[in-house]
Order: C-alpha cells, then structure tokens, then sequence
C-alpha cells in the first residue's frame, strides 16, 4: 500500500489542496502514481508551522492525470472518513478566512 505524504508550508498550500466540497472533506496530493477512484490510500500530511504529523487512510475521489488542464499538478484527492474526522475542523478552522474565496486550487 502505497503511503502519500505532504508538508504543507503555507496556508496557501494548504488551500491549494483542502477539498471542502467533499462530504467529510480531504486532501489533493500531487503524485505521479496512477490511481482509480475508489481506490484506498493512506496518507499523512504536517500542517504550517506544525511538528504533529497527520495520519488517515481514505478512498481516492478525484484524479488529475499528468498535462491536466489549467497547469493544475497531477494527483489525487483523497476522501477522509468520516464526519467525526478531526481533519476537516481541524484544516477549516485554519483556513477560515479564506474558503468563500474565488482563488484556483489543485482539483476546481
């Protein structure tokens, strides 16, 4: 089982891969591995200014396959669980002021 990884510097990173629009909410990774959707990944992440890695295993949601349109990275977004995931409050209550907002992410 393959393990996706990432550290997120910023809160613009952060956004960039945040996918609100999710039921329970998840994350976009940029990998070059090839996915289905459906298919079960674990993955960790480490946010801003964090030491605590992240850990949760979910279903591949979305796809962007390498030469997506719009220079969006190619990767996948990865559902987490569900509603009692402490990562979706956990990720909004950083990202607070800046989800209404119109800025381009890694999936929409």
């Amino acid at each position: 089982m393959v393990t996706l990884e990432v550290q997120f510097d910023s809160l613009a990173q952060l956004f960039r891969a945040y996918m609100p629009f999710v039921r329970h909410g998840g994350l976009f990774f940029v990998s070059s591995h090839e996915y289905q959707l459906g298919d079960w990944v674990e993955a960790r992440y480490r946010l801003p200014e964090s030491a605590e890695w992240h850990e949760f295993g979910g279903k591949v949601v979305w796809i962007n396959p390498l030469g997506s349109q719009g220079g969006r990275p190619p990767g996948v977004g990865i559902a987490f669980g569900d509603e009692q995931n402490p990562h979706k409050p956990r990720i909004e209550q950083l990202l607070a002021d800046q989800l209404g907002s119109n800025q381009l992410t890694s999936t929409m």
